[in-house]
This record gives C-alpha cells, sequence and structure tokens, in this order.
C-alpha cells in the first residue's frame, strides 16, 4: 500500500518563498501591484497577498496559501510562460534557496 508524503515544514517554507519570489519578480516587471494582478486573473486579493506576504512574514505554509494549480496555471500564462517552464523556474529558485539554508 502506498502511503501519501508531506513535504515537511523547511520544504513546504522553501517551496512557498520560491514561487513567492517568482511570481512577484515577474509582477514588479510588468509595474503591476498584487491587487492589479488578482484583478486581471479575476483572483480574490487575498490569494496573491497570502502567497507573497504570507510567505515573508512565515505566518503561513505554502498549503495555506489557497495558490491551487488551476490558480498556477492562470498565474503562468497570464505572464505568458507555460505552466511547465514557470514550475523550472520556482524549482530552481527552490534549489537556490537550499543551497543558502545549506552555507
Amino acid at each position: 500500500m502506498n502511503k501519501a508524503v508531506f513535504p515537511s515544514e523547511k520544504e513546504d517554507s522553501i517551496l512557498a518563498e520560491a514561487v513567492a519570489k517568482v511570481i512577484k519578480n515577474y509582477r514588479k516587471e510588468r509595474h503591476l501591484s498584487r491587487d492589479q494582478m488578482a484583478f486581471q486573473l479575476s483572483l480574490h486579493k487575498n490569494t496573491l497577498y497570502g502567497v507573497e506576504v504570507g510567505v515573508k512574514r512565515k505566518s503561513g505554509s505554502f498549503g495555506h496559501t489557497q495558490l491551487t494549480l488551476p490558480n498556477f496555471i492562470r498565474i503562468a500564462r497570464f505572464f505568458g510562460q507555460e505552466p511547465g517552464h514557470f514550475l523550472e523556474e520556482v524549482l530552481a529558485e527552490t534549489d537556490s534557496s537550499a543551497r543558502k539554508d545549506e552555507i
């Protein structure tokens, strides 16, 4: 019987920080506020707030950010990226964050 494998709190935190950083970088390149971006994507403004600010304040895990897979795909496409490429950027950022933690 297969058991579900859940990320540790540290892994969850690294993923959340990476997603937040990638989204924020893309958003800043386009001179968009979180609220403007949320409006254009028809997302509740707290979704992006939870991703970017919640992570910075360590007030919750990635699981509490409300960033579902469909929303992740919508955000990737909003920035003109294929979801797989966008995920690669997030994973590259997680590698970068993990290396910083090791130092």
